[in-house]
């Protein structure tokens, strides 16, 4: 029976079989990636585009390619450019406590020299304090007490999450200004969209035909290129805005029933699991959000993580995907979230925000949809 999950809980489905990997990684120069697939989200604007119009290559470039490849499952399951460059949205640089986004900063590399391997408090904020602390919530460096001295990822966007500053709730084209920088902080400027633009000033409203209904419980999904722990939030805004933090805070979804990883689309093979749900500490208060369910458990860089939720094969994994050549192209991650009952029918926004807890990244997406009584 579906049941909607409103307090801290982590649980793993029976008959699930679970697998641990233990990769090292050296020092890597790739962020997280990734997008809404369904509904459609407005940060595919280049869809139309070659190369994204186009076949999929074989082996997808990694981000840092400065090709804007963002490969989702088409409706045949089959790797599909209808996305864009939708994984290239976000906000770079954001720290806890901090009134703003700073661009610059990608956040901790333990494992790099003395510029990474501390802490980025990118504001030097004294006073503020992560809200997630119970190791079974973090998805990083698992080992580390809270606010040790190498509880590296303190300050990361998920340790209090919704709470860290963006530049815009819709993404920005490369998550800063020109000129392109490392770390995956680029975009391929088009006619529809150039690299520091805002999502909310330059992507148009989006046709989807996506159409739900007061009170239903609705599938949405969204894919990884490049996995930087953490974990998300759908919400909702009147498609009339504004669309900003303030407005999406006011209608967050709850989220309901299992989650899924699901390999080629629809008609494909998939599992169920419960996730892992936070509704403590979050933004806005007593609002759920749920644990990114890929752990990357790259020891050598990032250290202890949690166990995949999959047993893992060569044509279906879940977990690592930490750089943009190892994501899995056909690989959906699956929730359900319920439409308030009390909300006005008309045309809305359904905003994806993911805080990153690897890196001081936030990746976001939107998307049009109906509501109807």
């Amino acid at each position: 029976r579906l049941k909607t999950e409103v307090k801290v809980s982590k649980m793993v489905a029976k008959g699930l079989y679970v697998c641990a990997i233990v990769a090292i990684s050296c020092l890597s120069s790739v962020e997280g990636h990734g997008a809404v697939v369904y509904p459609p989200p407005r940060n595919a604007v280049d869809k139309d585009l070659a190369p994204w119009n186009g076949p999929v290559p074989a082996t997808p470039p990694p981000v840092e390619s400065k090709t804007g490849w963002c490969p989702v499952p088409a409706q045949d399951g089959t790797p599909s450019g209808q996305n864009g460059q939708a994984c290239f949205w976000f906000s770079n640089g954001c720290s806890l406590g901090c009134p703003t986004c700073d661009g610059t900063s990608r956040g901790p590399i333990p494992n790099g020299g003395p510029q990474w391997r501390r802490k980025f408090n990118t504001c030097n904020n004294q006073t503020v304090k992560a809200t997630i602390c119970d190791p079974s919530l973090r998805t990083v460096n698992t080992n580390a007490s809270c606010g040790a001295e190498d509880d590296w990822y303190y300050y990361s966007p998920w340790r209090a999450p919704g709470s860290a500053p963006v530049f815009d709730s819709c993404g920005m084209a490369g998550g800063h200004r020109p000129p392109d920088g490392g770390f995956g902080g680029i975009y391929v400027n088009t006619t529809h969209a150039k690299l520091g633009d805002k999502g909310t000033e330059v992507l148009p409203p989006m046709p989807t035909g996506v159409t739900w209904k007061t009170g239903d419980i609705v599938e949405v999904t969204w894919t990884i290129e490049a996995n930087h722990g953490g974990g998300y939030q759908y919400r909702l805004a009147p498609a009339d805005g504004p669309l900003n933090e303030e407005t999406f805070q006011k209608i967050p979804l709850p989220f309901v029933g299992m989650q899924k990883l699901r390999w080629g689309g629809k008609a494909g093979y998939s599992i169920s699991f419960n996730g892992t749900y936070v509704s403590e500490g979050t933004m806005p208060p007593g609002s759920t959000w749920v644990m990114n369910p890929i752990p990357r458990n790259d020891y050598g860089q990032t250290g202890a993580g949690f166990p995949p939720h999959c047993k893992e094969t060569e044509q279906y994994r879940c977990s690592g995907m930490e750089d943009g050549s190892s994501a899995q192209p056909n690989l959906e991650i699956v929730d359900y979230v319920q439409i308030p009952s009390n909300i006005s029918p008309g045309k809305y926004v359904l905003g994806w925000r993911w805080d990153c807890e690897e890196s001081n990244q936030i990746w976001q997406s939107c998307s049009d949809v109906t509501i109807t009584n």
